[in-house]
């Protein structure tokens, strides 16, 4: 499909010799000067407009709000979420609590090593990308628990300082399931949404080359782990940038998932937190509802509080 997104080919050039210069590597960076969309991670797909608030008939927050009640109540367990519509800037919290990350939190470590490589010009080396890869798109924990003894825990704890983070506690250093461990870290679904927008809408932490990177990276997660904010169900026509964390804890299998949802008239970013009191597919069923009913809600924009 033919590549539709409104960027220069300036700022692309730009983004790409930034990223060069840092170490993104070359197979992409490369690309960027000339591919546009395709390499930025959204083939064929136009992005939203940015609406006024008045343009079409607005989203009934209530009513939404009822309907996700109604969900809670039918599947059970505890439940959380933040939509923030791109369109217009509206934001929209239900619920909200605070959850042990489980891998969402990898997407932060990856803000984290980027800034690191910026600020000391230390660039990654082809281990590290393969890292970074497999650590977003195949949710290996391995080369996180990698990326994480090289970047270090206070310097994600740091890049979540930076980012504005208001209830992001940092855990690492300890092995799987250990009070120390870096997937129960702790966060909310307001957090995690702004982790989503610094890499899509912008930030000082990371250049725009970086953000890019991560971006393709969530683009590209392996169809197993594409859930929650990514639901399959959604149409093909709706491309997504996604992380999901998953893990069994006593009080419930948590199912956590964070990203980006963009065509078919929507642009948002969204976080949604979740404990099952019966297991993970019963969660992912629970959670991939809750994305669902956002997204049918979001046919009309999202005015602004």
């Amino acid at each position: 499909m033919p590549a539709s997104r409104a960027m220069t080919r300036r700022l692309l050039v730009e983004s790409a010799l930034a990223g060069a210069a840092v170490g993104v590597p070359a197979w992409f960076a490369s690309g960027l000067s000339g591919r546009g969309l395709a390499t930025l991670g959204a083939p064929g797909v136009s992005p939203a407009p940015v609406l006024a608030a008045q343009a079409l008939p607005t989203l009934d927050r209530a009513a939404l709000a009822a309907r996700l009640d109604a969900h809670r109540a039918d599947r059970g367990g505890t439940m959380g979420l933040v939509v923030h519509d791109l369109r217009t800037g509206g934001r929209f919290a239900w619920r909200e609590f605070e959850n042990e990350s489980l891998s969402t939190i990898k997407v932060l470590i990856l803000v984290a090593c980027l800034k690191h490589s910026q600020d000391t010009g230390e660039p990654f080396t082809e281990t590290q990308h393969s890292q970074a890869r497999r650590m977003i798109q195949s949710s290996d924990n391995a080369a996180t628990d990698a990326l994480l003894s090289w970047v270090d825990t206070a310097n994600v704890q740091r890049a979540a300082e930076l980012l504005g983070l208001k209830a992001t506690t940092v855990r690492g250093g300890g092995p799987a399931g250990s009070d120390t461990w870096w997937g129960y870290s702790t966060t909310t679904p307001s957090d995690l949404v702004t982790v989503v927008d610094a890499v899509v809408t912008g930030t000082p932490v990371i250049h725009a080359g970086h953000r890019a990177y991560i971006r393709h990276l969530m683009s590209g997660v392996v169809p197993g782990q594409r859930w929650g904010v990514a639901d399959p169900p959604l149409p093909s026509s709706a491309y997504t940038e996604t992380k999901n964390g998953w893990g069994p804890l006593p009080d419930g299998y948590r199912l956590n998932s964070i990203g980006r949802v963009l065509g078919n008239g929507r642009s948002h970013t969204m976080a949604i937190l979740t404990r099952s009191p019966e297991g993970f597919r019963y969660g992912k069923e629970t959670i991939n509802g809750l994305s669902r009913i956002v997204y049918d809600a979001l046919a009309q924009p999202l005015a602004p509080e």
